[in-house]
């Protein structure tokens, strides 16, 4: 919602409570159509989850089976995503994101690469070999003082009852250190005495971070988390009962529109800034 506000009204907003309007639903599909450096990501993610829970059960994947499973992923996840573009209404917009496209190879090789040097790392290895693992499902959302907080770990690492440990794989490269704690801190939320274990690849490897949240901070984030559920209720209610767009603000760069996924239904599509200056007239 930070980086736009249409979008998040449109996704979270019409999106989400017009799904039986033709629009609702197209905006619904359109939400789901991800770039192939995206789909990488998560058929990354993925695959490490199934090596996770294979490992677990005593079966231990071959560098070559972890590329062809990280492959296969990521040829369905993009098979998907050209059955969407193919079930939407045809629009004539040359930098549409809606064109079906093909697996390229040079992702299937970075994707499988970080796939093979996260599962060998030593550090990772150590985690398998002497904790209990499991999936944390990506769905799973966290009642944090009445709201539902959708950020969650990817795995709840245990070692009988001494040490819990959550592990979050960061897949957009390394953040800041503050971006760190603030990440460890929401991913311990409705938890205690747990280590924050988070790989984030940066230059060529997976970077190690472990972090231990106190409640100070934990208290800190609880208040923001209240702040920006507010918020997010106040944008929501700018289109008030006829869906009307005019007063909910545009993207803070026009970095944010490049790969949006309903620039289609953007009067930013024809420029961000004239976007804004027009609807600044309309509210005078």
């Amino acid at each position: 919602m930070q980086r736009c506000p249409r979008a998040f009204v449109l996704r979270y907003g019409i999106a989400a409570y017009a799904a039986d309007h033709p629009t609702g639903q197209m905006l619904k599909d359109a939400f789901e159509i991800q770039t192939p450096w995206i789909l990488m990501q998560m058929s990354i993610r993925e695959t490490i989850r199934d090596y996770v829970e294979d490992y677990q059960l005593g079966m231990k994947w071959s560098k070559n089976l972890i590329r062809l499973k990280f492959s296969q992923i990521f040829r369905y996840k993009i098979q998907d995503r050209n059955s969407i573009i193919k079930q939407l209404p045809d629009w004539e917009e040359p930098g549409s994101m809606f064109r079906t496209v093909k697996p390229e190879k040079h992702l299937e090789q970075i994707g499988a690469k970080r796939c093979v040097d996260l599962l060998e790392n030593d550090s990772f290895i150590e985690l398998l070999n002497t904790m209990s693992i499991k999936s944390i499902r990506p769905t799973k959302s966290k009642n944090i003082d009445g709201v539902k907080v959708y950020n969650s770990a990817d795995f709840l690492a245990q070692n009988g009852q001494r040490s819990i440990s959550l592990i979050r794989i960061n897949l957009f490269g390394i953040q800041s250190v503050d971006q760190i704690k603030y990440n460890a801190a929401l991913f311990s939320l409705g938890m205690k005495n747990q280590t924050i274990v988070q790989y984030s690849w940066q230059n060529g490897r997976w970077s190690i971070h472990r972090t231990t949240v106190c409640d100070e901070e934990k208290q800190s984030l609880r208040k923001l988390i209240h702040l920006d559920s507010i918020e997010m209720e106040r944008v929501l209610k700018l289109v008030g009962p006829r869906n009307n767009l005019e007063q909910v603000p545009f993207a803070d760069s026009s970095r944010a529109c490049t790969y949006c996924s309903v620039r289609f239904l953007c009067p930013a599509k024809d420029g961000l800034e004239e976007a804004k200056m027009e609807q600044m007239s309309l509210m005078c």
